[in-house]
This record gives structure tokens, sequence and C-alpha cells, in this order.
């Protein structure tokens, strides 16, 4: 699962891996604790003119006949999502990438959860593998309505951090960015993008609660806690 993640690296960093335009819509903000239901920044191949773009998209999925958010996840499984009725229509040409330096996730204990920043090993910045769908008719005072609207897409674990949590977002490396975004990239080549083409090492570092609430955003949420 991922239900909140940071970035702090430039549009201009992630546009460059897989020569993307950056729109002038995108607010490029830095934060290090970023929840659903807001803006963030997506890439997506522009329906229109071909080109990859990297611009604003709302963080919960709504498919585009929905007059409603009841169904508006942010998540999807990667195993069963080209199956999926509310996926499988946008799984072959509507897939997006969700740049990011990390995600946060919480383990069990007991009662109480333990929140963890994951990233990969090497530290690089890198795309969550998404899928999105345009909300064009939702009622106009919701601040989704006419937005592109995209979910994360999950998998089993990494054996490094699988004591963690027992899904993680698909974490691409820079050529399965570039491979999920290819237009002639059919269903077994997804596929294989997602089980192959992801990060093989992570690492993992236990934080304070405080992340918790989207309101605290700074570099000290993402501090590791005192041994």
């Amino acid at each position: 699962m991922c239900g909140r993640y940071g970035r702090y690296s430039a549009a201009d960093v992630f546009a460059k891996i897989v020569d993307a335009e950056i729109s002038d819509r995108l607010d490029d903000d830095v934060r290090y604790n970023r929840p659903p239901d807001t803006l963030q920044a997506v890439m997506l191949q522009n329906p229109d003119s071909g080109a990859l773009t990297l611009g604003p998209a709302w963080w919960g999925f709504i498919p585009n006949w929905a007059t409603d958010t009841k169904r508006s996840p942010i998540n999807a499984r990667s195993e069963t999502a080209n199956r999926n009725k509310l996926f499988g229509k946008v799984f072959k040409h509507q897939r997006c990438l969700v740049p990011a330096d990390y995600w946060i996730e919480w383990q069990k204990q007991g009662d109480t959860k333990q929140p963890y920043v994951i990233r990969p090993k090497d530290g690089q910045p890198f795309f969550f593998a998404g899928l999105w769908s345009k909300a064009s008719h939702l009622p106009e005072h919701h601040p989704a309505a006419g937005q592109v609207t995209f979910a994360i897409l999950t998998g089993p674990p990494n054996d490094d951090i699988d004591y963690i949590h027992d899904r993680q977002p698909q974490a691409l490396t820079a050529e399965g960015a570039r491979h999920w975004l290819d237009p002639d990239c059919d269903i077994d080549q997804t596929k294989e993008v997602l089980a192959n083409e992801r990060y093989a090492s992570y690492r993992a570092w236990p934080i304070g609660k405080r992340v918790g609430n989207p309101a605290n955003d700074g570099p000290e949420i993402v501090e590791p806690l005192s041994a």
C-alpha cells in the first residue's frame, strides 16, 4: 500500500529522466508529507500531442463517468488492475508515472503503528507506476472536477522491506519508467516491467508519528528516530 509519500527533488530532475515537458500549470512545491485527495505531480502521455508531460493530477482515481467520489481509490493492485472493472479500461492506454523521493509506510506493532520512510537503496529520485483518468463529470465545485486523477499501483513487497508491510508501491527504475509509458507496451510487457524493472533493494528507517498529520510537513518529519 502507499498512502503517503514525499518529493523534494525538482520537477526538471524527473522530466530529464524520461525526456518530458513540464506543464506551466504545475506547482513545483517541495513537500515531505504528501497525502491523498490533493493535487500532485504526475507524468503521462498527452492524448492530443503524444508528448510526455509532467503536470498536476488529483491523488485518488476517479473514472471519467463518475458523478461523485464514492469510488476514488488511491492504490490499485498491479496483479489484477488490468482485469478490474474500475481500472481495466485505462490500463492499456492511460498509464502514468508519479515522481517521488520516498514513501511512508506504517508497520503494525500490537495496538499501535510505527511509520517508516522507504526509498530505493541508491537514494535516487524515482517514479511510482500509476494509472490515470480524467474526472469529467464531477460537480463543478469539487476540487478534482475536470482534473486528471490517478492511483498508484502496488505489488508484493521486496524481501528487505516485507517486515514493514505486505504491500509496496511499484517503484520503477529509470528504464522501467520509460517502458511503462511506452504506448506500444502491451499487457504482457507491462507485467514484465512491473516484475523485473522495479527497484531490487531499499533502505528504510523508523520516524516519528507526527507524519500521521499531513499538516506536519518539513524535513524534520523524516529524520530517523533516535536509538
